[in-house]
Order: structure tokens, then sequence, then C-alpha cells
């Protein structure tokens, strides 16, 4: 494998011709109001035009293609084709299936292509960029009419996505990635956080909000400066008086959670109980399913009964379950475990000191993200989703070909003490 020979090498600067490519993927990406059949986007023509010229070049020049995430994607297969001997919709099942093939492999090619032909710092701007300008525009429409409130919704801003939920995962993603790059080094980029933020509020997704904190958590955790005896003294002490306070106020602390979570929408953290109350029951339809079709109901098959109107589970671990078995499920928990798996690949090369486009605490903050926002959406069918993956993918194979190519020295300890005494 040449990935060593072709990933950009640490402060070259590839062609322009990679980044627009990727650049028009990026561009096209949140363009997913715009529906044609079968639930396609305008990136949908993109992308497969860009699959078809990368497999041909990958052909022609004999590379070799890795296909990360393989085993946990096979067994989302398995179990596809095992709920679709009960699927009420085969036809919705067969396009369900063709859709996460299809996804797959751009995200394969994607992440190969981003590797070898690409810095990943210029294309995270291009992201931040498109990412704003979106939440920018979503915030003048709904301020002042800017588009007649196409952008901002009738109560939760949608952006250019069919949902609220949905571009308040996009700008999940965004936001880490934008920190990510602004901590590699690209400084200016700090500024778009409030901006990705702002959006991320003006969604009034609560799901997309946790996982911005639960996410920002990890990336303060994973942080060595915190765990200094200097610091972590005063933090305890820090968390000793809030437990406290939490057992002194506990009655007060609860009414004021509760009058909280049970405001409206333009609340931070409004509606919480409402949208609690929504979903409880459509798992309860999903625990129904499992018992009575331990197979699976089918791809995109899942129902749900008298009690919700909604077709969708509200949460892409029990999706996979209730649609795909537990074989399904194994095979979503195998994609999150994996993208803690490159970013183990890409601790080890920052270990080695090679330089890293993208921070990594940040990159954990991100896959947590990720990992925290499935328990209440499903992110699998999601573009963007597969992007932010295939530029974590990119990033780890990058590292891996550079420390590869530049391999840190072994050097006996009794040597180095006798250097050192010289």
């Amino acid at each position: 494998m040449r990935a060593a020979e072709d990933a950009p090498a640490s402060g070259t600067r590839p062609r322009g011709g990679p980044l627009l490519v990727s650049g028009a993927m990026i561009l096209a990406l949140p363009l997913v109001a715009i529906q044609g059949p079968a639930h396609t986007t305008p990136m949908d023509p993109i992308n497969l035009l860009f699959v078809v010229a990368c497999w041909a070049c990958v052909i022609v020049r004999r590379e070799q293609l890795v296909f990360p995430l393989a085993l946990p994607f096979w067994l989302i297969m398995v179990g596809s084709l095992l709920g679709m001997y009960r699927a009420d919709d085969p036809t919705r099942a067969v396009l369900t299936v063709t859709e996460d093939v299809y996804l797959y492999l751009w995200f394969v090619t994607l992440a190969h292509f981003l590797s070898r032909r690409c810095r990943l710092d210029d294309v995270a701007t291009v992201f931040v960029a498109v990412a704003c300008a979106v939440a920018l525009l979503t915030y003048a429409d709904a301020r002042m009419g800017l588009l007649g409130g196409r952008f901002a919704g009738t109560a939760r801003a949608t952006g250019t996505f069919e949902n609220p939920n949905m571009f308040g995962d996009y700008l999940v993603d965004s936001f880490f990635i934008t920190w990510a790059a602004a901590a590699g080094g690209r400084r200016f980029l700090y500024l778009a956080l409030p901006v990705l933020l702002g959006g991320t509020l003006a969604t009034h997704s609560n799901g997309a909000l946790l996982s911005i904190l639960g996410g920002t958590g990890v990336v303060v955790a994973a942080s060595p400066v915190l765990w200094r005896p200097r610091h972590l003294g005063p933090l305890l002490i820090v968390a000793a008086v809030l437990i406290f306070a939490v057992g002194v106020w506990h009655d007060e602390l609860a009414e004021l959670a509760m009058a909280r979570f049970g405001g409206g929408r333009e609340e931070v953290g409004g509606a919480a109980l409402k949208g609690a109350s929504e979903r409880l029951p459509i798992w309860e339809d999903i625990a129904h399913d499992v018992v009575t079709t331990p197979t699976g109901v089918g791809p995109g098959n899942f129902k749900a009964g008298p009690s919700s109107n909604y077709l969708s589970a509200h949460n892409e671990y029990l999706g996979q379950l209730v649609e795909r078995s537990v074989i399904g499920l194994a095979g979503w928990c195998g994609i999150v475990v994996g993208l803690f798996a490159m970013l183990g690949r890409l601790r080890a090369a920052e270990a080695a000191a090679v330089r890293l486009p993208l921070a990594l605490r940040q990159l954990y903050g991100l896959a947590a993200a990720i990992g925290l926002h499935a328990l209440v959406c499903e992110l699998s069918h999601f573009r963007h989703f597969w992007l932010v993956v295939a530029i974590i993918a990119a990033a780890a194979a990058q590292a891996t070909a550079r420390l590869i190519s530049n391999p840190v020295p072994v050097v006996a300890p009794g040597r180095l003490l006798l250097e050192e005494g010289a």
C-alpha cells in the first residue's frame, strides 16, 4: 500500500482540484430540503459522479482501497436481510438497504480520496464556511424575514434541511469540526463557534444541545491539564461543594428543573418533558415489536402503533434493533466503537509527535456527541454524518501513513542514561 507516499505531507499544498471536488460536495450537502425521487438530494448526483470517477482512477492507478468500518456495516446488512423476511413493505426495505449501500460506498470512496489528495484543515475550513453561511441565513430569516421564513420554520429553525433535528445534528458536527480545526492551527475558526452554537439554539433541539454539552465535557475531561494534581484538588473541592448544594436544596432545584424542562420551545432546555412524552410511547411500541418480531420488522418498516403517528424511532440504537434485530444494533454500536478506534490511531500518531491538522481532543468530543445524539435521533441516513466520519477516517489514514514513513527511533533506556550523563 502506498498511502505513505500519496498522503499530503504536512506543510505542503496539493493541487486545488481535489479541494474543489470536495468543496462541491460540501456545498451541496445542506441542500436537503430540495427532495427528488426516493429522498434524493442535489448532493446525490454529485456523489455518484464522484464515486464513478474516483473508482475509475483507483482501478487505472491500481491503488489499494481500504474499507473502514467494514465489519459493522456487514452486520447491519445481515440484520437488514434478516428483517426483510418480515417486512410489510418490501419495496421500502429494498430502497432503504440500497441507500445504506450507496452511502457506505460513498463514505469509503471519500475517505480514500481525502486521505490521499486533500489537506484536511482546508476541507474543514470549507465545511465551516458553508455551515456558518447556512446558520447566518437562518438567523437572518428568523429575525428579519429575509427568505420569507423558509429557513426559520414556524417555531424551530430548519435551515436548508427537512426538519430541525436534522439541522441540529448538522450544526453539532460542524461545531466540533470547527473546534478541531481551530485547535489544530486554524485559530481564526474560533470565531465561527458562537455562530454555530447560535444556530443550534435556534433549532430548539434539546438533543443537539445535550450532544454539544456532552461532547464538550469529553473534550475537557480529555485534557491532561485537568488531571494534574494541582488542578485536580480544587476541582474535587468544587465538586464536593456542588454535591452538598444539591443535597441541601434538592427540592428547590428539582422545581426549577421541572419548570425549565416544562417550558416552551423558545427557552433553552424547554419542552424537554413534551419531547419525552412524545418519544416514550414510540419506544414502548418498539419494545412490543422487538418481542413479537425479534428478527426485525425490516429496514424502514417500523411504524409506531396507535399511540403515535411517527414513522421514525427517534433513536438510532432502538431503530436498528426494531428494524434489523440485535444484529443491526451490534453493527451500529460497532460503528460508534470504530470511530473511537480510529481516534486511537490518531492518539498513537500524536504521541509520536506527528502533526495532526485536526485536534484530537475535539475529535473525541465529536465522536461522543455522535453517540449521544443517536439516543434521540436516527443518524445513519444523514449525508453529513458519513462525511464527518470520512474526515475522521482520512485523518487516521494520513496520521498512520506519516507515522510509517517517519518512524520514531526507539532508544534503549541504558543508552539514554549514558547520553544524558555525557
